[in-house]
Parts: structure tokens; sequence; C-alpha cells
């Protein structure tokens, strides 16, 4: 999504000593949202991890800062530079998921990108 990298499906994190499935929780989320109306799909052109990025909405409703507020995805100030605005949604919907200890801020995680890149937590580790 433009401007929020969400939890890969297959993630795991932690609460507590063992691990749950937030990357699944991520993708439920995503899919009982967008059930709820139309939804838009704009191609921004860019790719990241040869997948094509894109703004979506759901019936009006930004689907990345509604992944971001509610913990199941982080901003990504970098494809964000030309959306001030857009960034400061999302930094703010990410400050308050944190605060709220809202998805993967109800204990430890690995940053979408860095779990891509092969990082794991232990509790992830010892499941596989």
């Amino acid at each position: 999504m433009f401007g929020a990298d969400a939890v890969e499906r297959k993630a795991l994190c932690a609460k507590g000593s063992s691990c749950w499935p937030c990357g699944k929780a991520a993708q439920d989320f995503a899919s009982k949202l967008m059930k709820r109306g139309p939804v838009s799909i704009r191609l921004t052109g860019q790719q990241s991890y040869g997948r094509p990025i894109a703004a979506v909405d759901v019936g009006g409703q930004d689907l990345g800062e509604a992944m971001i507020a509610a913990g199941y995805a982080v901003p990504t100030p970098n494809f964000l530079k030309t959306d001030p605005s857009r960034a400061r949604r999302y930094q703010a919907a990410f400050d308050q998921a944190e605060a709220k200890h809202l998805g993967i801020h109800g204990g430890d995680f690995i940053e979408p990108s860095r779990w891509r890149k092969g990082a794991r937590l232990s509790c992830e580790r010892r499941r596989r």
C-alpha cells in the first residue's frame, strides 16, 4: 500500500513468551474492511519488493491509514515525501495505535521490511 507497510501474512508477533499470528490478523482485518464497501485501487507506478504499490480506499476510507490505526501496518515515510498530508495522518495513526497497544504494539514485533529480510523474534524461530 502507498505509504503503509503491512505485516506479512506469515509473520508472528510476541506477547509475553509466546507468539501470535499477527500477519494473519492483519490479512483478516484488511479482508473484512474491503468487504464493507466499494474498493478503489490507484496504482502509483512504484514497486517495492517486486510488488506494485497502490493507494487503496474502501468506501472512502484509506486502507493504509486504517491498517496503521489498527496496529497492523507501519508508515513508510520514504514513499510519502510527495504527500505530506498523508504522511502526517499515517504518523498520527501509528502514534495512537502504539499508545493504545493495538495489534503489533501489544508486544514485540519485527518491522515488516526487516521481517522480509529474514529477521525473526526468538519465539518465532522456535516454532519453525
